[in-house]
């Protein structure tokens, strides 16, 4: 019988408590279904600038959005069913050519962490509960008010 075994060096980086604090708070709003909070969260982090065309920003938060499904919906995510990489693509072009300032750089290896997550739930065809784990998170997060 062969085992397999995951590394994940990149969970030795640590983030600053302002970055998690903001970038919690976008994927809540992502979460929670609100376009105005993720676009404001996401000029708090200096996704962006507020300087960008209204199909910048539209893309900015559709990609937001769409990473947000798994945690927005009270039934399992099949990550086996989803089509989150082939959205993403599409809006890809015009990230690129309407950026107006890298993202912040502490995205890239975390972005890089989430989406190797979600590509081995995809090919595991994963159906996950994302939603309530998400919450918990996120108030375990904050801690009791």
């Amino acid at each position: 019988m062969s085992e397999v075994y995951l590394l994940d060096f990149g969970a030795s980086r640590g983030f600053d408590k302002s970055f998690t604090d903001a970038y919690i708070e976008v994927i809540k709003a992502a979460a929670d279904q609100d376009r105005d909070r993720v676009l404001l969260k996401s000029r708090e982090m200096r996704f962006l600038t507020g300087f960008e065309t209204k199909s910048m920003e539209r893309a900015h938060v559709d990609a937001v959005m769409i990473l947000g499904e798994a945690f927005s919906s009270s039934a399992p995510f099949d990550f086996g069913a989803q089509s989150t990489t082939e959205r993403i693509h599409r809006l890809i072009p015009t990230m690129l050519h309407q950026r107006l300032t890298p993202p912040p750089e502490e995205t890239y290896s975390l972005h890089r962490k989430m989406g190797g997550a979600f590509l081995i739930c995809a090919k595991l065809r994963a159906k996950i509960q994302c939603k309530d784990m998400f919450q918990s998170t996120y108030r375990d997060y904050w801690g009791p008010v």
